[in-house]
């Protein structure tokens, strides 16, 4: 059986304000699985489990 598919939609990275850095490779914007969501670890602060963006389920190289 096969996985449902997981939808992203764009959203601002918290770590640069939407102004690039390394965590949104210079794009100011990352995709996370719809609907979008402050991480819970840190608020949106940013962690090692939302790759410092500050949002739950960033679109990894895996997906």
């Amino acid at each position: 059986m096969s996985e449902p598919e997981k939808t992203f939609e764009p959203a601002t990275c918290r770590h640069c304000d939407g102004e690039g850095c390394l965590y949104c490779n210079k794009a100011g914007t990352v995709l996370v699985t719809a609907p979008k969501t402050l991480c819970g670890h840190c608020e949106g602060v940013g962690c090692i489990y939302c790759g410092f963006t500050g949002w739950a389920g960033p679109k990894s190289r895996c997906d």
